[in-house]
């Protein structure tokens, strides 16, 4: 039998180690997704990733990132079992999207307001809960600007309700989510977060997990959506977190964008 040469061996030598299984898969570039949002074109690691398959060609994007860093959790690496409220706490859900037919600016503002929800000039639009213009903006908190009920208005929306539906109005304070807006440099709403109100969110006794003090911190287990836009790239993004990364808002916000212009490719 003839003897191989050296060039034959070092042209299989590729071959056997593409052969050798999950450290030759390792060292290889992950897949990616193309996908184009607001006229820009990203290409994301398809490990990275929510689900198994990959966004659809113009989004939305939907991935976890681990707060406060902002790092992408790989979905391989997710724990199946042992996966303890702890570790839950810093799970962050995020979804990048490039809407249609409306402005990003205006997808924000939707949720500062009922108007999707009640007819114009109906009473309910007057409800002081559901809308910023009629809340009282406090001194700021972590760089956010706390927006919280006018008590006034809603003793005077409350004798209305009564007067129009001759019942009284059906209201749980505890339960109503505290609002929090920043503002970018053209004054507009750049960012807004709905918070539970920490006391809500305390689980029932049987609920409880012992030996795991996150399981019954109510300030942990009290949720925020968070809702901000990046107008230069048309994306408007949605985050959800528990109440303890409030304070990191920003700096959760900013690893987000450095995420997407990280994946940016033309």
């Amino acid at each position: 039998m003839a003897t191989p040469s050296v060039r034959s061996c070092l042209l299989l030598a590729p071959i056997l180690l593409a052969g050798l299984g999950p450290m030759a898969y390792a060292a290889s570039p992950p897949e990616t997704a193309e996908v184009t949002l607001g006229g820009f074109v990203y290409r994301w690691p398809v490990s990275q990733l929510d689900g198994p398959d990959g966004p659809p060609p113009r989004g939305p994007v939907e991935l976890t990132l681990l707060a406060p860093s902002m790092t992408p959790r790989m979905e391989a690496s997710r724990p199946q079992t042992g996966f303890g409220v702890q570790a839950m706490l810093q799970d962050v859900p995020v979804t990048i999207e490039s809407p249609e037919g409306i402005t990003v600016n205006a997808m924000l503002e939707r949720r500062l307001v009922n108007d999707d929800r009640s007819v114009v000039g109906s009473l309910e639009r007057r409800d002081p809960r559901e809308r910023l213009e009629l809340r009282v903006q406090q001194p700021e908190q972590w760089g956010l600007s706390p927006a919280t009920i006018n008590e006034q208005l809603m003793d005077t929306y409350a004798r209305d309700y009564l007067t129009r539906y001759g019942k009284s109005l059906p209201r749980s304070p505890a339960f109503e989510p505290d609002w929090y807006i920043a503002r970018a440099a053209n004054g507009r709403v750049g960012t807004f977060i709905s918070c539970d109100r920490p006391h809500t969110a305390l689980p029932s006794a049987g609920g409880q997990t012992a030996g795991d003090p996150a399981a019954n911190d109510a300030t942990q287990l009290a949720s925020c959506i968070h809702y901000f836009i990046d107008p230069g790239r048309k994306l408007f993004i949605q985050m959800s977190y528990q109440r303890s990364w409030l304070k990191d808002w920003k700096h959760m916000e900013d690893g987000v964008r450095a995420l997407i212009g990280r994946y940016e490719v033309r």
